[in-house]
């Protein structure tokens, strides 16, 4: 099924493959044993997973995952049941809940594909607990069971649904599957009919730069440099948030759009907790990939802007390559991962001196890294093992996190902390969300961090953050001239 088929496959042909014998057997297995879950996988007809949410916008609950360079894309809505957990073991409690589901959840895929049955969808707060008046309703690590997915990967769709078993008859069941595809298979049909353009105007007023402000961050780096001077820890990441507002409330799809158009090298994001909070973000950096044994991640740190010419681009590149200040930060981020990959592996491959990594207004000392992970470890191990990253957290470690919050005064919530998804075979993705914003009614929190070594210039970091704002502040004044 190629991107080009706009053919309308109708309910009946897909009535027919249901009425194969062996999803009959399957129904009447599950019905026997009394598995609590049914998750159901079928190709479907091409539409594009952001436009379904659009379409369906009776939801509370919804997730959006996007990467266009990877050619994945994942939208869901609706919550069937919910992992979560609080606290320093929050990590292995989301596992453990994980395992204790597999007994319950039955699946049944008309394609064999790594990304067809149940996934979980969600992520963690950046730390232990997570208390802020609006970040609490994410809490500390929560990860939801979709009612619906959609699955674009290439050229291939796929559809998953959900159902309760509730004790009832194999028949009962085999009619709801039937009644939420044949919903589904009608979405192509408004996609024939163009919505009206919103025609209510956001009007966005942004604050990022106050006076007061520049000099309270200031004072914040001068703090970190001497608690690194003390020889305390080596680096310390630091962030700070500005805040934007609309006349309406912002809409997430349409910024998630914006975004995914305007950085198709990012992992593009967008979790919906209820119709007036969202956590939305279009980041640069991978966390994990866990797919059969094989672990990537990749050291992201050292930051310069884009030049406005390809030889100011390429000297710019060539200026952060060789700056000392950036090649140690991005050192620390490598070795970190080195060290908390390596219990955990067989082995450990990463080029000896990092690439460039270009982004639409910002380029950054990068290096991949793949490891091969022993029998018996889950994705949930490695996440813990590796949040945060010295790319948002510091190093040491134990030594440069506790003072994050000291020095910021600022919840973080979920900015800089693992958001993805999972299934129950191990695999996984998850990406670090930063470049990201807490919506909530009609304002848009934004959050901006800067790596803070010996030799920072507080000055500088300052208009890094400014730097790091922009892909969050494009999207949004983008509404706001698409509102006019």
């Amino acid at each position: 099924m190629s991107k080009r088929d706009t053919d309308y496959i109708t309910p009946t042909t897909f009535v027919e493959s249901l009425e194969s014998e062996a999803f009959t057997d399957f129904l009447q297995s599950v019905t026997s044993k009394n598995s609590s879950i049914l998750s159901i996988t079928l190709p479907i007809a091409g539409i594009d997973p952001l436009a379904a949410l659009e379409l369906k916008p009776d939801y509370e609950e919804k997730f959006y995952w996007n990467h266009p360079e990877n050619s994945i894309s994942i939208s869901a809505a609706g919550s069937i049941l919910e992992l979560k957990a609080t606290g320093t073991k929050r990590f292995e409690e989301i596992a453990e809940q994980t395992n204790a589901l597999k007994d319950q959840i039955d699946a049944y895929t008309v394609i064999e594909h790594s990304m067809a049955g149940p996934l979980f969808l969600g992520g963690y707060s950046f730390a232990d607990h997570n208390v802020g008046s609006v970040w609490k309703k994410f809490g500390a690590a929560r990860f939801v069971l979709p009612e619906w997915m959609l699955i674009e990967i290439g050229n291939l769709h796929l559809l998953t649904l959900t159902i309760l078993r509730n004790k009832r008859p194999a028949d009962e069941i085999y009619q709801e599957v039937i009644s939420k595809i044949t919903d589904f298979l009608n979405l192509a049909g408004h996609l024939n009919h163009h919505p009206d353009r919103h025609k209510k105007q956001p009007n966005i007023l942004c604050t990022l730069q106050e006076p007061q402000d520049r000099e309270k961050w200031i004072e914040k780096v001068i703090k970190a440099k001497s608690l690194i001077k003390k020889g305390l820890f080596e680096k310390i990441v630091i962030a700070r948030a500005a805040l934007m507002s609309s006349k309406v409330s912002i809409e997430p799809t349409l910024l998630a759009h914006q975004l995914r158009e305007k950085y198709p090298a990012c992992y593009n994001f967008l979790i919906q907790r209820d119709r007036n909070t969202s956590f939305i973000g279009a980041t640069p950096e991978k966390l994990a990939s866990f797919h059969n044994g094989i672990f990537l991640t990749e050291g992201l740190a050292g930051s310069i802007s884009r030049g406005r010419s390809a030889l100011e681009d390429a000297t710019f590149a060539q200026a952060l390559f060789r700056s000392r200040k950036d090649r140690n930060e991005h050192q620390f981020v490598v070795k970190a991962i080195d060290d908390s990959l390596g219990k955990f592996s067989h082995s450990i491959e990463r080029p000896e001196h990092p690439g460039i990594k270009k982004l639409q207004n910002v380029q950054h000392l990068f290096t991949p890294i793949r490891a091969s992970i022993k029998d018996g470890v889950q994705i949930h191990q490695l996440l813990q093992e590796l949040h945060p990253t010295p790319a948002v957290g510091g190093f040491p470690k134990k030594e440069s996190v506790p003072y994050i919050n000291e020095i910021e005064n600022m919840e973080r919530g979920w900015y800089a902390a693992p958001v993805g998804w999972f299934n129950l075979n191990g695999c996984g993705e998850f990406a670090v969300a930063i470049r990201s914003a807490l919506l909530h009614k009609n304002k848009a929190e934004l959050y901006a961090g800067c790596g803070i070594v010996e030799n920072s210039d507080p000055a500088k970091e300052w208009d890094e953050t400014l730097l790091k704002f922009i892909p969050m502040m494009d999207a949004l004044n983008q509404l706001d001239a698409d509102h006019g």
